[in-house]
């Protein structure tokens, strides 16, 4: 048709880059371990050296890879706030890796929750009103309400008096802010399960504010179970 712009084909280095992710991503290539060699590689792929040096370079830009002197090259040992890379974002953003995520929320945050209805104080309580005042707002102006949900579950954190706890979710922020988006987004255009979730908040809020520490917990536990299985009930 007159004015449709021709189709790009992929590159062999860009097809190459998506082949090492999927190993990543099935753990066929676990972190720490070594890449075969170019040599190695240029087999494996039936193509050039240089179509391989080039996909090694985007993938060392994209700070997924790492050569070290003398050793060869890497995957690397993924820091938190690689996540927010686009590249490396493509990785970790999908619903297995989410889930991944999930589980580390629940191993923290139940212990947060239960804390935080130990320890809390009036500071820390209006700090968690706060935030889940600007939750309900946003959801009903329409918009996600990540930097809210967030600020909820920090502040649980924070309430717990325990500044290596405060550090784990602040280390998490980037890597976790992604996957509340991820999640939230996918209760747009649907207030029931819009309600749903700022009542699953108000309700773990409830219980630390009656120093109803097992409450909490398990208030925390049923919010990330429903959370878990409406990612379940995504389509890939």
């Amino acid at each position: 048709m007159r004015g449709a712009k021709p189709i790009r084909r992929k590159k062999v280095s860009e097809e190459i880059v998506e082949e090492i992710k999927r190993w990543i991503e099935q753990g066929e290539l676990p972190l720490d371990s070594k890449l075969p060699s170019e040599k190695e590689l240029s087999d494996i792929f039936g193509v050039g050296r240089s179509s391989i040096r080039e996909a090694l370079s985007m993938l060392a830009a994209a700070r997924i890879i790492e050569t070290r002197q003398g050793e060869g090259t890497f995957v690397r040992k993924v820091d938190l706030s690689d996540y927010i890379h686009p590249l490396a974002l493509s990785i970790v953003a999908k619903k297995e890796q989410t889930l991944h995520l999930l589980e580390t929320r629940k191993i923290i945050e139940l212990g947060t929750a239960e804390l935080a209805a130990l320890r809390a104080d009036q500071r820390d309580l209006k700090e968690m009103k706060k935030a889940l005042i600007e939750f309900e707002y946003q959801l009903e102006i329409g918009e996600t309400g990540v930097d809210a949900d967030f600020a909820f579950h920090r502040a649980i954190a924070i309430a717990t008096k325990n500044p290596v706890l405060v550090q784990v979710i602040d280390n998490l922020s980037p890597v976790m802010k992604q996957s509340l988006d991820y999640t939230l987004y996918q209760n747009m255009g649907n207030a029931a399960k819009r309600k749903s979730v700022l009542q699953e908040h108000q309700e773990i809020f409830a219980r630390i504010e009656k120093r109803d520490a097992q409450g909490a917990v398990a208030s925390m536990r049923r919010h990330l179970e429903n959370v878990k299985q409406k990612l379940l009930e995504l389509k890939e």
